[in-house]
């Protein structure tokens, strides 16, 4: 009996977690630790004496290393205006404020949309701690964003685990945009059917409302 109190409990632990919100913001700690502990774990290892200059994961492809990005993004701008830098860094601090409150107003059903906002923001606030806290507006900055993951065969440039989170991020919200969300353009699956349709419903809902609302106003001026 008490097995089965527990196992109820527990049940109806994880379904209040998943319907709410609190799974998005401990997502959220779990990707800037990430990020967080692989920058300082390759800063550590690649500014040893004796340590060598690259690590091979894939040889010709993919090797490990540390660079220290200055500039705005892919290492560009490295030689910009102090004050530009600061209002990237404002721009950003600004932008993903206003993805993390939009993340609290959307509907609670529409899943990848929601991890792909909380991907986004964990990747832009993991490389603004970098940016702010190594102060790369100053000129005479010795470190900068931390990237770690040389994919310069792909045709990228070195890169860092916040990096990644903000491209799953996007595509995510481009998945959930044409099929996994109740604004897609071509929903798929049961769910996302039903909440198109209801947001289709809601819509006409509204029109049905307006034009009621302005069938009586006309009638009253009359």
């Amino acid at each position: 009996m008490e097995n089965n109190q527990m196992k109820k409990q527990n049940e109806g632990g994880v379904s209040a977690l998943k319907g709410s919100r609190l799974w998005g913001v401990l997502l959220f700690f779990i990707l800037i630790i990430v990020d967080q502990v692989t920058k300082i774990v390759a800063d550590a290892y690649f500014s040893q004496p004796n340590a060598p200059d690259k690590i091979a994961v894939i040889p010709d492809w993919i090797y490990l290393c540390i660079t220290y990005n200055k500039g705005i993004s892919y290492g560009m701008g490295a030689n910009a205006p102090a004050m530009l830098k600061m209002a990237v860094i404002v721009g950003t601090a600004v932008l993903m404020s206003l993805f993390a409150m939009y993340y609290f107003q959307v509907d609670k059903r529409r899943t990848l949309l929601r991890i792909a906002i909380v991907f986004v923001v964990a990747g832009g606030v993991g490389n603004l701690i970098d940016r702010i806290y190594f102060e790369v507006w100053d000129p005479n900055a010795a470190y900068g964003v931390r990237d770690m993951v040389d994919l310069n065969r792909f045709g990228f440039a070195v890169c860092n685990f916040a990096d990644f989170f903000i491209s799953a991020g996007a595509v995510m919200l481009v998945l959930s945009l044409l099929f996994f969300d109740k604004d897609a353009i071509f929903p798929l699956t049961k769910k996302y059917k039903t909440l198109a349709q209801e947001a289709a419903d809601e819509e006409e809902r509204k029109k049905a409302e307006k034009a009621e609302k302005k069938a009586k106003e006309a009638q009253g001026e009359q």
